[in-house]
C-alpha cells in the first residue's frame, strides 16, 4: 500500500508560517507609524508651549493619553520643579528591524513662572555611535533673542539653545525635527539626520552648557 504524499501538507505548514510572518511584519510597521505619529504630536504640544498654563495643558492632555505615569517629575536646586515625558521604540528595536530611537520632551518651572521648555531625539544602538538632538527654549527676561548651537560633537550630536524672543522661523526650524527616525532602517545617523537644519541654526555656543544643562535629567 502506498504512503500518502506528504506534499500538501508541507505547503500547508509553509503557507501558514508566511501568512503568520507577514501578519508579524504587518503589525510592527503598524506600531511604529503610530509611535512616529505619537512623537510628532508631543513635538507638536510642546512648541506650542508659551505659558505657564499652556506647559500646563499639555502635561495634562498627554497624561489623560498615555497615563499618569508618562511624566516624571523632579525638584532642583533653587526651586525649578521639572517634568519629562518620553517615547520610545525599544520595543520593535529588539528585534533588530529599526534602531533604538526615544524623544524626551520637557518643562521647568519656578513657582507660577516657566523657565524652560526641551525635546530631545535620541537614536542608534551602540553608546559610542548614539546621535542626539538637544533643543531648549528658554524663557528668561534677560536671554537674548539669539540661537547658538553647541557643535562640539558634531555630526554625530549638537545641542540648540535659544529664547523665546528668537525669530519665529528660527523657532519652527529649531523644532523640526525629523521623527521618521523612529521607522528608517537603520536609524538616523547623524544630527542632521535627526534635524535637519541644525547646523544652519545660529552661532556655536560654549560647548561647557552641554554638560550643565545635560545633568539635569540624569
Amino acid at each position: 500500500m502506498k504512503s500518502r504524499p506528504a506534499t500538501k501538507p508541507f505547503l500547508r505548514v509553509i503557507a501558514g508560517l508566511t501568512i503568520a510572518i507577514a501578519m508579524a511584519a504587518m503589525g510592527i510597521v503598524v506600531y511604529s507609524v503610530r509611535l512616529e505619529k505619537s512623537a510628532s504630536e508631543l513635538i507638536d504640544s510642546v512648541r506650542g508651549v508659551r505659558t505657564t498654563a499652556d506647559a500646563e495643558h499639555v502635561i495634562s492632555a498627554w497624561r489623560d493619553r498615555l497615563g499618569r505615569r508618562f511624566w516624571q517629575e523632579s525638584e532642583h536646586t533653587g526651586g525649578d520643579h521639572s517634568y519629562y515625558g518620553q517615547i520610545d521604540n525599544l520595543p520593535v528595536s529588539r528585534l533588530r528591524f529599526l534602531e533604538p530611537t526615544e524623544i524626551t520632551a520637557g518643562f521647568t518651572m519656578r513657582g507660577d513662572e516657566l523657565r524652560s521648555v526641551v525635546v530631545i531625539m535620541t537614536t542608534r544602538r551602540k553608546p559610542n555611535s548614539t546621535s542626539s538632538v538637544w533643543v531648549q527654549e528658554w524663557f528668561e527676561p534677560d536671554s537674548q533673542n539669539r540661537i547658538h548651537v553647541v557643535e562640539k560633537d558634531r555630526p554625530w550630536k549638537a545641542m540648540v539653545e535659544f529664547s523665546a524672543g528668537a525669530p519665529t522661523n528660527q523657532r519652527e526650524k529649531a523644532f523640526a525635527f525629523n521623527t521618521r527616525c523612529f521607522i528608517r532602517l537603520g536609524g538616523c545617523k547623524r544630527a542632521e539626520d535627526i534635524l535637519p537644519a541644525v547646523w544652519q541654526l545660529g552661532t556655536p555656543f560654549s560647548s561647557s552648557v552641554w554638560s550643565g544643562i545635560a545633568s539635569e535629567i540624569r
